[in-house]
């Protein structure tokens, strides 16, 4: 088939006419549509069944070490649990950074965290959560590499492309070694795009494909923005490589067209990213500790018979290119070169150019020689951290060269082939499939993790493990901690240095809790004099506040920057509240009207060849930018009124009030205690939960430092709110009414400090609870 007959075919056509892989170049347009479909239902299952042995490290029970496989497991906790509240989007994680809260989705795409929250939202536990979400981004992955190069190169092309898309290396170490599942779930978005794309300028009706595309782009920024930034050059090299093959260069107007909605439709994203970012310690810049982990030559390649993960742990090349790909770019670029020198036809020839040069290109960007590169570009390229992000677009040409090969391999003579050329075709094609699933599979990192899922809903194992690296936030650069924290990071979670006791105000004031929900906090203060009321939050764009219903100024107070607000003398209710800002604002507007424009486009063109389900995408993507909108504005989100108490500790403290729940995947109950701090202290004093049955005696207990340790009393700030949950394990068979009971004491010497109203055992008394029992 020439050019000009492929540039106006229809995509069943093309498909007709490339149905036999190791075929011809023109195929038999005779033969039955059933074979067509036939051989379509095989490339299917066999990119299923060839998928699945990467998914083994999968089955271990438990977890798995990696980077940065548990800083996402708990985001998608947090994200289940925000879920439950109500909270669709949630912007902020108010439990991460030792409860002082991180807008870590403000900043980071979503996308890939909602299966697993879904999942777990489900019942399914944390752990298998994540592991689903894994599972779920290889499989999608290697469908969208069949879907694409089965349109170019036929059902055998797409089967090899899905397996050398699955099992290339840095794939494979994104998720078991690094653990980088937004990234590993990014792998979905690049082959969608490019068929997508390629569909568009070969169609009769560009519409269509590029309606999918813009939804593509869209997906790939919600996953991962550094692929997107990575992905877009590549994008705008493939799209002159269209137009320069099919001749239609003005459909470059339309492609730039369904980019700019697929911008607008990820606006939530990356408008209040470039509008906020400066806030947070994204905004610093980044660094040149790239320039550490560009490969010398020397390293780049690994020629080891199977391939081995990150030899060098922190070395210079992490992550090297295996020799089975070096062979196939070998191979390919040989077979390439040789047929057009003879003049003999490529199928998909400038697919194949661009493939090389991708694969050649993303392969020097993680040598040391492409430092001359770098430099110059480094405001940009800096923000990629490490050069080996680059594989990710090595992934995509060799992608492109294995769907390509069937055809390379092909004899140039038209006809059918013979019986024997079908078995050499075939068992080539066997043999190439089998050496790039086992040359990177057997050495796949797999090193068990004790992740109980109790400990995964829960924050304390994140706050300890921040605690032990010096780090806040479930990350290891502090991105999202704010600039208005003036503490080092390394000592937020300790006592505060140099602390010493403030004076307490005379009289002292009463408050009473009001509504608490998601992010928000709303309570009752009579002061004899002007005062703060100060969250356990970090300040951060968002944080609102009114006094008596009217606006009033928040702003970062202290070493830790908590948001606080000022109240004048007498009595007035306070609301403290993380919602919308202008940029938040503008990126949900600009979304929500490009839906609707995507909506009104794709019902156009639902009847134009390959727009077949656009009409429940449209009426989906309409429904969710509304629930979303209507969300953010408040609706469905749960709020609650604790149980008062409003016992005074001394001058130290008033007990609000206290939650209970049971706790998730533990035979235990949370009690969440809430303090108002009266003043500054210079002693670290313990909090405790008491369960006492009808006779006194104390069936199950917690104490410690508040904030699960991590909020000594001496971090506590004059007018601060904070919530101290104490998880209280159960004895076997526990059951019935039981009496909580409360309070604050001093370590050394041992003293509980004295709570009024008084009592006869010098304990706050909460009430009762009834525990339904095993």
């Amino acid at each position: 088939m020439g050019v000009e007959e492929e540039r106006n075919a229809l995509p069943r056509q093309r498909l007709a006419s490339s149905a036999a892989a190791a075929g011809p170049a023109s195929g038999d347009a005779s033969r039955p549509a059933l074979t067509l479909r036939s051989q379509e239902a095989l490339g299917l299952l066999a990119t299923l069944a060839l998928t699945l042995p990467a998914l083994w490290p999968l089955l271990t029970s438990g977890f798995f070490v990696s980077d940065d496989g548990r800083f996402h497991l708990y985001r998608i906790a947090a994200l289940a649990q925000a879920w439950a509240q109500g909270v669709l989007h949630p912007r902020l994680f108010p439990e991460f950074g030792f409860g002082y809260g991180q807008a870590v989705l403000n900043f980071y795409a979503p996308l890939s965290y909602w299966p697993g929250a879904l999942a777990a939202s489900a019942g399914t536990g944390v752990v298998a959560a994540v592991k689903l979400t894994i599972a779920l981004g290889f499989i999608l992955a290697a469908l969208a590499a069949y879907g694409y190069a089965r349109y170019l190169w036929g059902p055998a092309g797409g089967v090899l492309a899905a397996v050398a898309y699955t099992y290339f290396p840095y794939h494979l170490a994104d998720a078991y070694l690094r653990g980088a599942v937004p990234e590993h779930f990014a792998f979905i978005w690049p082959p969608l795009i490019l068929w997508a794309y390629t569909v568009a300028f070969r169609a009769n009706k560009p519409s269509p494909p590029l309606l999918w595309g813009a939804l593509a782009w869209a997906g790939l920024v919600y996953t991962h923005n550094l692929t997107a930034l990575l992905m877009a050059p590549a994008w705008v090299l493939y799209l002159l490589v269209m137009a320069g093959w099919t001749g239609h260069w003005r459909r470059l107007l339309g492609a730039a067209g369904s980019f700019a909605l697929g911008l607008a439709l990820s606006a939530p994203l990356w408008l209040p990213f470039l509008g906020e970012s400066g806030s947070v310690g994204i905004g610093l810049g980044p660094s040149d500790g790239y320039q550490t982990h560009l490969a010398p030559l020397a390293q780049a390649l690994q020629l080891l018979p199977l391939y081995r993960y990150r030899l060098q742990q922190g070395g210079a090349a992490d992550h090297p290119l295996s020799w089975a790909t070096a062979a196939l770019f070998v191979v390919a670029l040989g077979l390439w070169t040789w047929r057009l020198a003879r003049r003999q036809p490529v199928r998909a020839a400038p697919v194949v150019a661009f493939s090389l040069v991708l694969v050649a290109g993303a392969a020097f960007m993680i040598t040391a020689p492409s430092l001359a590169v770098w430099r110059p570009l480094a405001p940009i390229l800096a923000n990629l951290q490490y050069p080996w992000r680059f594989l990710g677009l090595a992934g995509v040409g060799v992608m492109g060269l294995a769907g390509a090969l069937p055809d390379l391999l092909r004899p140039a003579a038209a006809g059918r082939l013979s019986s024997r050329s079908t078995l050499v075709a075939a068992t080539t094609l066997g043999i190439a499939c089998l050496v790039l699933i086992v040359q990177p599979l057997p050495l796949v990192p797999s090193q068990p993790l004790t992740l109980p899922d109790t400990e995964a809903w829960a924050a304390d194992r994140m706050w300890r493990e921040d605690a032990e690296a010096g780090q806040v936030g479930a990350t290891w650069t502090a991105e999202f901690l704010p600039r208005t924290v003036t503490e080092q990071r390394w000592a937020l979670g300790r006592p505060r240095e140099g602390a010493t006791d403030g004076s307490a105000p005379s009289p002292l004031p009463s408050a009473a809790l009001g509504r608490l929900g998601y992010a928000q906090a709303a309570l009752k203060v009579v002061t004899a004099a002007p005062s703060s009321v100060r969250l356990h939050q970090f300040y951060l764009p968002g944080w609102n506040a009114t006094v008596d219903g009217k606006p009033a100024a928040a702003y970062p107070s202290g070493e830790m920057g908590l948001v606080t607000v000022d109240v004048p003398t007498g009595g007035h209710e306070v609301q403290l509240k993380f919602g919308p800002t202008p940029w938040r604002t503008a990126g949900a507007a600009i979304a929500a009207l490009a839906a609707v424009a995507w909506a009104l486009l794709a019902w156009r063109s639902r009847h134009l060849s390959g727009g077949r389900g656009m009409a429940p995408a449209a009426a989906t993507l309409l429904v969710l930018a509304l629930v979303l909108v209507l969300n953010a504005a408040g609706t469905g989100q749960r709020s609650w009124t604790p149980r008062q108490s409003g016992a005074n500790v001394e001058d130290v403290a008033i007990l609000l009030g206290y939650d209970t729940a049971p706790a998730r995947s533990a035979s235990a109950v949370d009690v969440t205690l809430y303090w108002l701090a009266l003043r500054d202290l210079g002693t670290d004093y313990k909090t405790f939960v008491h369960l006492t049955d009808g006779a006194g005696k104390v069936v199950a207990q917690h104490d410690g430092d508040p904030g699960g340790g991590y909020t000594p009393t001496t971090r506590w700030r004059t007018g601060e709110l904070i919530a101290d949950r104490h998880r209280l394990p159960l004895p076997a068979g526990a059951g019935g009414e039981y009496q909580l009971k409360a309070g604050m004491y001093q370590y050394q010497p041992p003293r509980n400090l004295a709570a009024s109203p008084p009592s006869a055992d010098g304990r706050i008394d909460l009430g009762t609870i009834r525990l339904a029992g095993s």
